[in-house]
């Protein structure tokens, strides 16, 4: 996951630009710092919500600005690569879906979330928004909870992005 990263997209998106051989791909897979839900399972009052908002907050405090995935597209264009595809998926925050292969990628999906979790967290809530190790502790408590609750069905945005520097 590179948003939360990367200070400036389009710079970061030129430096690729400019290095590439011409008629070279680059593609970028990401997620959006947000989690959603299409059936309002998930509100803002959430833990899970909550979570994902205070991460972006922190992130743009460091200078590692989240994006929202379905500005990359974009970017890419303004900096010149062409022949530019995007696909977006929904990554299920644990086995909610009814459909098998969904519910599978739920699984594997709230298992990498769980182990990842206190390492995504900790740093930039206590370093970018001051917050106590105690009160990240009680905050990710709830987060853990509502992450494997079936009755909430949320899920991270996910795009994969190529584009291709032009041909001389």
């Amino acid at each position: 996951m590179m948003n939360m990263s990367i200070q400036n997209w389009e710079d970061y998106l030129r430096k690729i630009f400019d290095n590439l051989t011409p008629g070279g791909y680059v593609e970028l897979q990401d997620g959006d710092a947000v989690m959603e839900s299409d059936d309002g399972t998930l509100t803002k009052e959430h833990a899970l919500s909550k979570w994902c908002n205070l991460l972006r907050e922190a992130s743009d405090k460091l200078g590692r600005p989240c994006i929202p995935t379905k500005e990359l597209r974009n970017i890419m264009d303004k900096v010149g690569f062409t022949n530019i595809v995007e696909t977006r998926f929904k990554w299920p925050s644990n086995c909610w879906p009814k459909d098998k292969k969904y519910k599978e990628l739920g699984a594997w999906n709230n298992e990498n979330t769980r182990l990842v979790l206190e390492s995504v967290t900790f740093a930039p809530l206590t370093r970018g928004l001051d917050w106590t190790i105690e009160e990240v502790n009680v905050l990710l408590a709830g987060v853990r909870k509502e992450l494997n609750d079936p009755n909430i069905h949320a899920y991270w945005p996910i795009c994969s992005v190529y584009g291709r520097k032009p041909e001389v």
